[in-house]
């Protein structure tokens, strides 16, 4: 198991879920207090069992806490949900020997719990701590206690692994477009009285290859991490780019960061000189970098993450991974931004994938689960709010005719009629942002337009979708987060083929011919195909290694 700095790591996190785990314990005497007993001197299970009745008093704790909705100062997460779950149940308890101490269930379920971390997940809040000690309870009021911690703990478990552990505005995210957890009474439901519960909880972690994957990875690193590298850290060379055959005093850290000794051969200990070169290309191509050998802010920043770097970024990217839906169509598209990939998957295979243009820092590219209806050939560009007034709006005051010279109309919707304008008579200076909001700019088809030839059609609340493009220069540039937040695509053609392939006599030539017309049209898909636009900060390769960008 990790060690106490890993769990502490991952309360840092803002996934991580608040631990209601303080201020555990009451006595075996409380529920007897309660009762109006007049108990004095040490309170034995004998004393209880022949003198109170023993599942009577069992039954009572648990209605007790029942009704309070916590022991002590532990609430439960649904208290309403336990309640009705032991209300249905009249009395029976799901975990507990109500007879005696050797309580099975609980002991094939702790292990479960326990192992909760190599989901990236805190065992604490899931009370391992609070059953582990009551896991040979006798007293009637421990038994209790252990009953409920133990269906608590399970349900908070479930609920963790099949959705949202914070309420997803706390995050900025769409409830609308992820998987809903799990609630407690179908937790509790499902595992009551079956065999295997332990089971039944392990069935409920996702099976996503890469979920798998990052989960080997983060047992590896939290329980043999290798941290030799780390003394070499951090490595810098002063915010300088380095070449090979350069000179840098922090070449010496950069040769140790890579297991390499110097040899003299080679020039001195601050020569970047070629062995070294090589390792530095070796690892950019390892991590999905341009393989170049020079040493910029994204391969000096990958070669400057530590081992608690990579934690917790695995426990944030399976946290993204269990916002998804377990079951995925025959069919789909797939979206990564920080790696600006696209993935075409169909029958379980990757049908190809491209490289795209995603959303700029200040302008990023949301992550949603939408569907694609369909193509629009030749599409018209309505010039979203945000460029209207951040970008063209200080263009439009500097150059009256910047509009005009994009092709770009502009016009009003007075009485229902629309009313085109001069964008080189309007005083640009006097325009607010409220004025824009009435200004409608729309670019005509054709080579000019930002949107290219060609346009998915895909609903969502963004505004945010694939396209073509007009600048394909972007692609061949270090960084491809370029975009206002739309994906711009390097082979549309292929997505509109991969989409309409399908439709009854679908062609290239039919396609071409779409194009070629000059005429915005539209066709619809035969099959509305998911589209998952994803904020995997960790992928794989295609040899199946786990890649770490450096900036996302």
């Amino acid at each position: 198991m990790p060690s106490i700095r890993f769990f502490r790591l991952t309360k840092l996190l803002l996934i991580t879920a608040v631990t209601a785990s303080t201020g555990f314990g009451l006595t075996a005497h409380a529920v007897a207090e309660k009762s109006g007993s007049a108990i004095s001197g040490p309170v034995s299970a004998d004393f209880f069992s022949f003198n109170l009745g023993g599942r009577g008093v069992l039954l009572a704790s648990l209605s007790s806490w029942l009704q309070q909705g916590r022991i002590d100062t532990l609430a439960f997460m649904d208290a309403d949900a336990l309640r009705d779950f032991y209300a249905a149940r009249e009395g029976r308890t799901l975990w507990i020997d109500t007879w005696g101490s050797d309580h099975e269930r609980v002991e094939e379920i702790l292990p479960v719990l326990e192992q909760s971390w190599r989901h990236g997940l805190n065992p604490d809040t899931y009370h391992v701590r609070e059953i582990t000690a009551l896991r040979h309870a006798k007293l009637p009021t421990e038994k209790a206690q252990l009953e409920l911690l133990a269906s608590d703990g399970v349900a908070r478990y479930v609920h963790d692994l099949t959705g949202f552990r914070l309420p997803p505005a706390a995050i900025r995210q769409e409830a609308g477009f992820w998987r809903k957890p799990m609630e407690a009474r179908p937790v509790l439901d499902t595992i009551a009285d079956r065999d295997d519960p332990a089971g039944i909880l392990k069935s409920f972690a996702p099976r996503d290859a890469l979920y798998a994957r990052l989960q080997e990875e983060l047992v590896a690193l939290s329980e043999n991490p290798d941290r030799a590298y780390e003394r070499f850290l951090p490595i810098s060379f002063g915010g300088a780019l380095l070449h090979p055959g350069e000179f840098n005093k922090g070449v010496a850290n950069l040769r140790g960061r890579l297991g390499l000794k110097h040899d003299p051969a080679y020039g001195p200990e601050s020569k970047y000189d070629d062995q070294l070169a090589a390792a530095v290309m070796n690892f950019q191509r390892e991590n999905g970098l341009e393989a170049d050998g020079i040493i910029g802010s994204k391969t000096l920043a990958l070669l400057n993450t530590g081992v608690e770097d990579k934690i917790e970024q695995i426990i944030v990217n399976l946290e993204r991974l269990r916002w998804i839906e377990e079951e995925k169509p025959e069919k789909y598209v797939l979206v990564n931004i920080p790696s600006a990939t696209l993935w075409a998957v169909e029958d379980g295979n990757v049908a190809f994938e491209m490289p795209v243009i995603v959303g700029r820092p200040e302008r990023p590219t949301k992550s949603f689960i939408t569907e694609i209806t369909g193509v629009r050939f030749n599409p018209k560009w309505t010039v979203p709010p945000t460029i209207k007034a951040k970008d063209f709006l200080p263009k439009l005051i500097e150059d009256p005719a910047y509009l005009a010279n994009k092709g770009i109309d502009v016009y009003q919707i007075v009485d229902g009629q629309r009313i085109t304008l001069d964008s080189t008579a309007i005083d640009w200076t006097t325009v607010t942002r409220e004025d824009l909001k009435s200004l409608r700019m729309v670019q005509a088809a054709g080579d000019n337009n930002a949107l290219g030839r060609i346009r998915v059609l895909m609903d969502n609340p963004f505004d945010i979708y694939l396209h073509d493009t007009n600048a394909p220069e972007y692609f061949k540039k270090p960084s491809r987060a370029a975009s206002s937040g739309c994906i711009r695509l390097s082979e549309p053609e292929k997505i509109a083929d991969f989409i309409l392939h399908d439709n009854d006599g679908w062609s290239e030539a039919r396609r071409n011919a779409l194009i070629d017309s000059g005429k915005t049209s539209e066709v619809t898909a035969a099959e509305k195909i998911p589209v998952f636009i994803l904020y995997q900060t960790i992928w794989q390769d295609n040899e199946g290694r786990l890649v770490y960008p450096s900036q996302f």
